[in-house]
């Protein structure tokens, strides 16, 4: 049987519910808008022009290029779609409207990550479509401040050494890759399931000192491996990336955890255009994503740059965190100890 493309893929998205069925053409401008990003992403310094380049651009002049023009490729493809009435572009605060008579709301980043880039490693893209609240007038932000049990749709493009798309509908998860050949996405990993055990955690080591308590009891319990309370080895990997994260864990399970540390400079998930799209292909896949407390679906941004911690993975995995969470506030952890992060290493209070 031959390979299913996404465009086949598309055209079956709200069968048997036919009421659907009209926000595929926003997934399919979504989709080639990744294609030509990845396509531009492979080239680097190249994609300046020659005066540019031919002035030793710095990585910052490549990845501001690269940014801007993913949007410009995107607005191009979605610009006549008469279904969807706006766009939210991530670290922009403008609402840029596309059809007076649509119905749905689509958030974008182009290029999450993008700082991997110089040294040749996986950046993505992320996207989730939402319904128009009903109401009279311009699509506003708040029309965008919903929680994220709204989204219709959600995924994530990463450009590596290949370029993959997993995306969800909400009737499961499916992961396409690029056939350069064809120059169309194919459907490679077919209902992907996040795994229920995994040995496998992602977190950022250097922000190991200023982590919440409950976090460091789950790293200390992980590393500690076959001689801890968790009884077996753990391998930490961490590529800076909540995408490259979400897609691991999508793959190999295991928790990928990004807490609040207090810190000005610590970072946290968009909830509108990381978070809750992320969160939607966790859950999709039989995983789980939460704030600590609660769902990250469940979280109503008030703006639409509102950032959160999040904890994504494995459903049992994420279940222990939050359990971990709930006995530090209860102050029924006060008995143990965290060596790991005291002055007999380098994870120093």
């Amino acid at each position: 049987m031959a390979a299913r493309t996404l465009t086949q893929y598309l055209l079956d998205v709200g069968r048997p519910d036919e009421r659907r069925n009209d926000y595929t053409h926003i997934l399919s401008a979504v989709a080639v808008t990744m294609k030509l990003t990845a396509a531009m992403v492979s080239r680097g310094p190249l994609i300046l022009d020659a005066a540019t380049q031919a002035a030793s651009p710095t990585r910052r002049d490549v990845n501001r290029a690269l940014r801007r023009l993913t949007t410009k490729t995107l607005l191009a493809q979605t610009e006549d779609i008469e279904p969807l009435a706006a766009i939210s572009v991530a670290g922009s605060q403008a609402i840029r409207p596309v059809s007076p008579t649509g119905r749905y709301l689509l958030l974008f980043e182009g290029l999450h990550g993008v700082g991997n880039l110089a040294d040749n490693l996986p950046a993505g893209s992320v996207f989730s479509v939402l319904e128009l609240p009903p109401h009279d007038g311009p699509v506003t932000e708040q029309d965008f401040l919903q929680p994220g049990t709204a989204q219709v749709a959600a995924g994530i493009s990463l450009y590596g050494s290949r370029t993959v798309l997993v995306l969800t509908t909400g009737t499961g998860v499916d992961g396409f890759t690029l056939d350069r050949d064809v120059g169309n996405f194919v459907l490679t990993h077919p209902q992907l399931r996040i795994p229920a055990e995994a040995d496998v955690f992602s977190i950022n080591a250097a922000d190991a000192p200023h982590w919440p308590a409950p976090v460091k009891r789950y790293v200390e319990e992980c590393v500690l491996g076959v001689d801890g309370p968790r009884g077996h080895d753990f391998k930490m990997r961490w590529n800076a990336s909540a995408l490259v994260g979400a897609f691991r864990v999508l793959n190999s399970g295991g928790l990928f955890l990004v807490p609040d540390t207090g810190r000005t400079s610590g970072w946290l998930a968009p909830v509108l255009h990381n978070a809750a799209p992320l969160a939607m292909l966790a859950e999709q896949a039989g995983g789980a994503a939460s704030t600590g407390g609660r769902r990250v679906l469940e979280v109503v941004p008030g703006t639409l740059d509102e950032r959160g911690p999040i904890f994504l993975g494995s459903a049992g995995e994420v279940a222990r965190l939050e359990r971990y969470v709930e006995e530090h506030e209860q102050g029924r952890d006060e008995e143990f100890e965290h060596p790991l992060f005291h002055n007999r290493t380098l994870f120093a209070d």
